[in-house]
């Protein structure tokens, strides 16, 4: 892999682990709704300064993507994160890449082979040990909104590679131009304060927010699709496994949360069960 391309692969998942932990002091301060719609409005305006080409996939099916992969999964999982650790919420999140292949399956027409269902089950074992076995277990709710969130993400993708007809640039303008009206519409109708949020917002909460519109969504997603015009899939994916230890770090150094034992050995699990799913450690089964 030459320099550049490894430095995209490198990029993508830093600032996708970092800019969801960051989120979390904007998102207890904004309401979660209206904190996306503030990030997102930033990014269409930089790429409608930025990017010309026009967007080629038909507006129905653009309405359900960006619905699925921007709207509802971002809403169910900064609501979620609200209410959560970051570090909880980083590793949880990770759901999202046993469904992805499970959607692919189901959705996609992709195969599902024994080293995919035995890496995903090893992984939703490692979710498990995370919200089920501390003393002091995180709320069902919250943790139940980023699972799901996580799966409608996962959909999103699924119906991108699928239906999607543009390149990945033109994907990121389309998704942030059609999520706007979305946003705004639904944090009317569900939300309160956002105004007040506004006038009491200090400068910790507009500088996390600005770092997740402009380094947790402009720059990680420019990074991720530039990566993936460079690389196949299969080669560029397993990187998306560094946004959990970053995530995590990033967490407890700047947020100055900690982990305990337990969540140390289901974060181990999780990450070993998706590195099988991701193909970097091999299970052969024998047969007799």
């Amino acid at each position: 892999m030459k320099t550049k391309t490894l430095l995209l692969a490198l990029a993508a998942p830093i600032c996708f682990g970092t800019g969801l932990t960051l989120a979390k002091p904007a998102v207890t301060h904004f309401p979660p709704l209206f904190m996306m719609l503030l990030a997102y409005s930033t990014v269409a305006i930089i790429m409608l300064l930025t990017v010309r080409e026009r967007i080629k996939t038909p507006w129905p099916t653009m309405l359900l993507i960006s619905s699925c992969a921007v709207t509802i999964q971002g809403a169910l999982l900064f609501l979620g994160l609200h209410n959560l650790e970051a570090t909880t919420a980083n590793l949880v999140l990770q759901t999202q890449v046993p469904m992805a292949v499970f959607l692919g399956w189901l959705v996609g027409g992709e195969e599902l082979n024994a080293r995919k269902i035995i890496g995903t089950a090893i992984a939703l074992a490692g979710v498990a040990i995370v919200i089920g076995l501390p003393q002091q277990r995180p709320p069902f709710w919250p943790v139940a909104l980023v699972i799901t969130g996580a799966f409608v993400w996962a959909l999103g993708q699924v119906l991108i590679q699928k239906f999607g007809q543009d390149n990945g640039i033109v994907l990121l303008k389309a998704n942030s131009l059609y999520s706007v009206p979305q946003l705004a519409l639904v944090s009317a109708l569900f939300e309160t304060g956002q105004w007040r949020a506004v006038q009491t917002a200090g400068p910790i909460e507009w500088a996390t927010m600005a770092f997740v519109a402009v380094v947790g969504f402009y720059v990680a997603y420019m990074a991720w699709y530039s990566l993936l015009r460079a690389v196949r899939m299969d080669v560029a994916a397993p990187f998306i496994l560094l946004m959990t230890p970053i995530g995590l770090l990033t967490a407890v150094v700047v947020l100055g949360e900690h982990m305990s034992l337990v969540q140390i050995i289901g974060a181990t699990v999780l990450l070993f069960g998706l590195t099988i799913v991701n193909g970097l450690f091999s299970i052969r089964l024998k047969t007799a």
